[in-house]
């Protein structure tokens, strides 16, 4: 499996939650499946990505797996849900997390000259910066239409994330592996 392909499974199973509405309700497919996932993929992307970022990485994406292990107990994800400013709390490293991801993403795709792959990560980056910032912008400043926008974006930026990590999960400058050299596979069948 490519690395990006492992980051876009987990980004699946992050987003696939109990079919009960309700706050707590036990999740049959915990996100700390999902998270392995991810970090089973960033540890492939360890040779495209700047080297002085993936301690920083390694360490939200190892964060947010023990949020995600304590969320999995109904009674601690009620708790979390009783206050907004928890719930931001619990999220920040996670979107911190895809925020640096997808920074380093559009740097390592600016590097191999894919410029369109660079700014749609680019943009994505900037996306989840906002997302990260609504939370405290609608409550603490009382800005009410930042709030709803926070959310739509949040789920957004995850499906597109989805889909761009499968897109570019082939590209070697997203840590695929390199293609097979079809005239070598020749040659070895011929002798």
């Amino acid at each position: 499996m490519k690395p990006l392909q492992a980051v876009g499974l987990g980004l699946v199973l992050l987003a696939l939650g109990p079919a009960d509405a309700e706050p707590g309700t036990f999740d049959p497919l915990p996100d700390p499946f999902g998270w392995l996932l991810i970090l089973i993929g960033l540890h492939g992307l360890n040779a495209v990505l700047d080297p002085r970022r993936l301690p920083t990485l390694r360490f939200l994406g190892g964060l947010a797996l023990v949020i995600s292990v304590a969320l999995v107990v109904p009674a601690v994800a009620r708790w979390v849900d009783t206050e907004p400013a928890l719930g931001w709390a619990a999220d920040v490293p996670r979107f911190g997390f895809f925020a640096l991801l997808c920074h380093q993403l559009s740097q390592a795709a600016l590097r191999a000259r894919s410029t369109g792959a660079a700014s749609v990560f680019g943009m994505a980056a900037l996306t989840l910066l906002f997302v990260l910032a609504a939370p405290p912008l609608a409550f603490g400043a009382e800005w009410t239409g930042v709030g709803p926008a926070g959310e739509v974006a949040a789920q957004a930026v995850q499906l597109a994330l989805v889909v761009l990590c499968f897109v570019v999960a082939g590209r070697a400058w997203a840590g695929a592996p390199p293609a097979p050299d079809p005239a070598g596979s020749a040659s070895d069948a011929s002798s």
